[in-house]
């Protein structure tokens, strides 16, 4: 344990009658002298010669610097300029850990944040979850309009495009399946089995087309072609998402019954 030269000193100012200063700094032969000089001065010469002493250590430990004091006292223990430079170390290494863990952030590759938050944005798209229970439940129309939605957040995502496939075979519309589904291959779904085992397709599996679409590796050839580049396919998009944006308002409240009827059948006739 290291011996501090101020509590030595303190010591032999209050203690030093008894020898304190002495065992404290393990000087135990002066502690034992100063003890038995103390009861036999106080016995005889009633006189505390110990005090003075004491006194006089007190302004010995004064007058010593504290190298000479550490090794005198503290032979194992670090000395002053080496306490020091520890100190300094710690400090220098408390600074630097920081600002190196900052560089290291800054130096790494952004690919990495950028695949992150890629996936991150895949995983909060609403209306691909919301769209895929109403597929399930099979309201057909209002999963493709939120698969429309869905689809604006992401594009290329190739489970919505695959989705939309099955639900527009469904919904009896082969030129918007066969789109979507040749979309869905392109962007890498797999496996392509599916379309030929889900009773989703069966509808599309009946068509002239699909053998063609089939050999051509699910997607749209030339025979294809004249089917998914329809305008009236077009039209029909645009006419089912007017139809459910007006659907929404009388569900809001915005819009009566007899208003929602009206504006539809405006909307149809168009």
């Amino acid at each position: 344990m290291r011996k501090s030269k101020g509590t030595a000193i303190a010591l032999a100012f209050f203690g030093g009658i008894i020898g304190l200063h002495k065992f404290y700094l393990r000087d135990i032969g002066s502690g034992i002298f100063y003890l038995v000089l103390f009861y036999m001065m106080t016995g005889v010469l009633r006189f505390p010669l110990t005090a003075i002493l004491g006194i006089i250590d007190a302004f010995t430990l004064i007058g010593m610097s504290q190298e000479k004091f550490d090794k005198k006292y503290n032979k194992n223990a670090p000395s002053f300029s080496e306490r020091r430079t520890r100190r300094s170390r710690r400090r220098n290494r408390n600074y630097e850990e920081p600002q190196r863990e900052s560089r290291r952030r800054r130096e790494e590759p952004r690919g990495r944040y950028e695949v992150k938050k890629s996936v991150k944005r895949q995983r909060s798209n609403p209306f691909k979850k919301s769209a895929f229970k109403k597929y399930k439940e099979f309201d057909l129309e209002d999963a493709i309009s939120d698969y429309k939605q869905a689809l604006e957040i992401a594009p290329e995502d190739k489970e919505i495009h695959f989705y939309m496939g099955a639900v527009y075979s469904m919904l009896e519309k082969k030129g918007k399946s066969f789109f979507h589904l040749d979309k869905a291959i392109k962007l890498g779904f797999s496996p392509k089995e599916k379309i030929l085992e889900m009773d989703e397709f069966a509808y599309l599996r009946i068509q002239p087309e699909f053998e063609s679409f089939k050999d051509n590796g699910f997607t749209i050839g030339d025979k294809t072609k004249k089917t998914t580049n329809n305008p009236d396919l077009q039209l029909d998009d645009l006419l089912l998402s007017r139809l459910n944006k007006l659907k929404e308002l009388r569900e809001r409240g915005l819009l009566s019954e007899k208003e929602f009827i009206a504006e539809k059948e405006k909307i149809i006739r168009r």
